[in-house]
Order: C-alpha cells, then structure tokens, then sequence
C-alpha cells in the first residue's frame, strides 16, 4: 500500500520535539507546557501552530508529544516557543518562564537538534529543540521499463533512451533519464529508483514516457510517447502497465511498438536531503548578476538596477526574496561566505583598459568572488552597479562554467559541498551561439552536484522565452553528450512568491545523490 502524500511537493512533513532541562518552579507553579507560534517577517506572532502536552515536577522536562509542523525549504520558517508554568492542583497557567525563537532550516542544518538558552526570572533555562522526518521520505519506487519493436523514424541507426517526466503547472518534472541503448529493437533499460512522495504528490497526474532516438549533430529523433498514472503503475507488471507508442498527434505507431512494466517494488532506506544534511553536506551559494545594458542606466528611476535609498531595485529585491532560504545551509551559516559574480559589464583588464567581461567578481577582485554574508553581497552589488560600464550581449554560460568547475571537484573529492547557483538576468542568451554555449554549460554541470536557478527579472516587459528554454529536458551538449539530470530551474521574479522553484533544490540533491552515492 503506497503512502498519502503531503499538501505540498515544497512542503515536508516534520516531527518536532521539546526538552526543557535546568527548570525551576514557584511553589505554587509546578508544571511546563510548551506553545508553538509562527512568526511574519517582523518576527510578531501569526498564530499557534502546536501545543505540547503538560509536564510536572520535572526540572528536565522530556515531551513525549511529537508536534507536526510543515518545513518549507524555500521559506524563511521562524517559530516562536513560549513555556508556561501551570499549577498541578488546577492545571491552571501561572505564566511564563520565557520565550525562544528558533528556524527549522537551522535546526536540520545543524544535524536536527537546537540547543536554546531562556533567561527567566527564575534560573537559566535549556530549550532543546530536535526535528525528524518520517520514513515516508526515505521510500523509493524501483522501476524498470523494457520496449518492444521500436524502429527508427528517419531510418538512422537505433541509439534508444526514454525520459520519464510529469509535466506539472510552472515546469515540466524530470523523474528519470535512461541510458541510452544501441542496435536493439527490443531494448531493456535498467532499472531505477523515484521518491515515492514525488509520485504521491502528483497522485493522478499524467506521467510520461518519452522515447528517443538519438542523432548525432542534431536534436535527438522523438520515436513516440506514452502515458501513465501512479495508480496504474501500482496494478505492476502485466497487461495493465504494457503501452503502445504514439506519434506526437495521437496516432499509434503500430501495435507491436510499445514500452512495458518489467518490474515495480517499494524500496526504503533511500537518500534524501535530510540524511544528506545529518551526514554534514553544506551548501556553496553563489549568485550571478546580469549587467547588460538592456537593464538600464542605474541613475534612472526605470533601470532595473535603479538605485534608490528607501526602495530595493527589481535585481535587489529578487535577490533578497531568494538568498535568506539558503544561508542556514551555508558552511558557518552565522557569517556564511556567498559568491558575488557579475556578466555583461566591461570591466578594467590586466592592462588597464576596459573589456567585456561575462564573468568577474562583483567585489571588485581579481579572481576571489567571495563576500561576507548578506551584508557583502548588497554592498558589492550596489559598488558594481555604479562602478562598471554595462554593455551586451547577455550571455551567463561563463558563470555557470565558473561554479561547475569547483562541482567538477566536488565530484573527485567527495568533501560534503553542493553547489547552488542563482543568476538574476532580465532576458537570457541573446542569440544562437551564446544559448548554444549556455546548453553545453548546463549539461555539463549536470552530472556533479550543482544546481542552477535562473531568475527573470523585469515581469512582462522582458522577454524571458531564452531562460525558460534552458529547462527542456532533452537539452544536448555541442559534442553529443545528453543531459544527465534536471539541474535547471527557471522562475519569473514576479511569482517568487507562490513558486516552488527553490523546493526544486533538495529534489535534485536527491536525485543526485542517487544518481552518484
């Protein structure tokens, strides 16, 4: 029996429980109870959110009540855990022992346990904090899809591999890349492994097949597609899960041409971001800021880089809506180091003379983009704007190649680092050769640990089409090599608010990880 999913894809369901230790009482006060509040950016109360039960006659206090709370790893989560002291004869609330404010991202950041200090009236007081996730996270479905007489469509030779997708609201989900088979009809792909709540969350919803043929020097050849459910692949292997392929306007191939359900078992223990987070696994943000003219002069008021004493430029408050999710994650989350780049500028050259550059330092370095916190990264953005000449095209491949190649040794190394890079442009690759460029980037970081998040800036006035582009599944690098997973995730700066485009981050660490233990 397959589980129910939560609300949320971007949400995960977490058990959270509380220690109080050191716990002093008034004679007439002699019992603990703990409320859970949610708090707004201004850190003022939204509402109670969970409630412990009531312990007694216990200066260390262990609650057994585990209290659920949603984590969202794309939301700045601030809680707030008020303690009151309750008289055992009326069970009545006496009043307070003290307040603590705690952040679920820093909470499993830190291994999934806090340790706070309260200073009440009464003593020095220990709130400890711990969170867990459900086994739920750790379940895989194991799949594994054979086809049947498949022929090529343009006569090349037969280089056969499928992508299995969910095409969802805002982007189309990338569950699985197989390899890629030679000289067989009748090919037999391996086997894999999806999380089982990425399934459950999309329940009902049209998971596709799709087969290609691949062509060198040219787009890869669709052979045809088929769709499925999660419930009928949970009626597992037989007639049920057997699909014939289609051409792209409904029109079966022929009946023999199908895929089919060879295997289909659930599987715990699997990788998830949470493990990868108890096991130490840090994240290395750098973001990437577009400079090209086209952004306009920042002294004027309708620059997208305008600067204002009172009010964020649209790069500004793009950049301050997505950075403050991830610093827990960051190595010294306190005074974390971001990586503060900059493209489409000319800057000062080794002889001194101005050049285009589509990749230098925003903090005016020569070869070290490293910033101190949020702080460092609004300075040296605000210093480049000013300071540089902005010119064209826009072209961000450069960035990303700057990121995958500390990927790249991650890769070799194995040291616990996943690198994250957010680039905020107003338009994308500005012609054919400049995307071209940007596709070999993007597939070739696919296959180390690194994620790109590309922000439109600038709403309908832009044509954001180019970045939105780069999210194709089937993108291949100009030497042949195939995408290997989704490590591309596009959003509009204007729905920053409602996407889930963030959560798609620990999705594909986990994808990741299960693709290179």
């Amino acid at each position: 029996m397959l589980l129910v999913s939560p609300d949320k894809m971007a949400a995960y369901g977490v058990e959270v429980t509380f220690a109080i230790r050191n716990a002093r009482f008034y004679a007439s006060a002699d019992g603990v109870r703990i409320r859970v509040f949610s708090l707004d950016k201004e850190m003022e109360i939204i509402e109670q959110v969970a409630e412990t039960e009531t312990v007694y006659g216990q200066s260390d206090s262990f609650f057994k009540e585990k209290l659920s709370l949603n984590f969202r790893f794309e939301k700045m989560q601030r809680f707030r855990a008020i303690i009151y002291v309750l008289n055992s004869s009326t069970n009545t609330v006496m009043g307070s022992m003290g307040t603590a404010d705690f952040d679920i991202s820093m909470m499993f950041a830190c291994g999934g346990r806090l340790s706070l200090p309260i200073t009440s009236s009464l003593s020095t007081v220990t709130l400890e904090v711990s969170g867990k996730v459900p086994e739920y996270y750790s379940q895989f479905l194991r799949l594994k899809f054979h086809g049947n007489h498949i022929h090529s469509p343009d006569g090349l030779p037969l280089q056969l591999y499928y992508i299995l997708s969910i095409p969802a609201e805002e982007r189309t989900l990338m569950l699985h890349k197989s390899e890629m088979l030679k000289d067989s009809k009748n090919p037999e792909w391996s086997d894999f492994r999806i999380p089982l709540f990425l399934l459950n969350y999309f329940n009902e919803s049209s998971i596709q097949i799709h087969v290609y043929n691949y062509t060198p020097n040219h787009d890869d050849s669709l052979v045809g597609h088929c769709t499925t459910t999660l419930t009928q692949l949970q009626q597992g292997v037989g007639h049920f899960n057997s699909y014939m392929l289609m051409e792209p306007s409904g029109k079966r191939i022929h009946e023999k041409t199908n895929v089919e359900l060879k295997e289909m078992k659930l599987e715990n223990d699997g990788p998830n971001f949470f493990k990868m987070l108890e096991n130490n696994v840090k994240l290395q943000l750098t973001t990437a800021i577009d400079l090209t003219a086209s952004n306009g002069n920042p002294v004027n008021s309708n620059s997208l880089h305008y600067i204002h004493p009172h009010q964020p430029s649209a790069y500004l408050e793009a950049l301050l809506q997505t950075t403050p999710p991830l610093l827990a994650y960051l190595p010294n989350p306190q005074n974390p180091f971001i990586g503060s780049l900059g493209f489409g500028a000319k800057v000062q050259g080794p002889g001194g003379a101005l050049q285009l550059s589509h990749c230098f330092c925003l903090n005016g370095a020569p070869t070290d983009p490293r910033v101190e916190g949020l702080a460092g990264l609004i300075s040296s953005y605000r210093q480049a704007t000013m300071g540089l000449q902005p010119f064209a095209p826009t072209d961000f491949s450069e960035v990303i190649y700057f990121v995958s190649k500390f990927a790249k040794a991650e890769t070799r190394r194995h040291v616990g680092l996943y690198f994250i890079l957010l680039i905020y442009s107003d338009g994308g690759p500005a012609n054919a050769l400049n995307m071209k460029r940007t596709i070999d980037a993007v597939v070739d970081a696919s296959a180390h640990p690194m994620s790109i998040v590309a922000v439109g800036v600038g709403g309908q006035d832009r044509d954001h089409s180019p970045m939105r582009n780069l999210e194709k599944l089937a993108l291949k690098h100009s030497d042949g090599r195939l995408l290997v997973r989704q490590n591309y995730t596009f959003i509009d700066s204007s729905e920053l608010e409602t996407s889930d485009a963030l959560a798609m981050i620990p999705v594909q660490m986990t994808q990741w990880k299960q693709m290179f233990p």
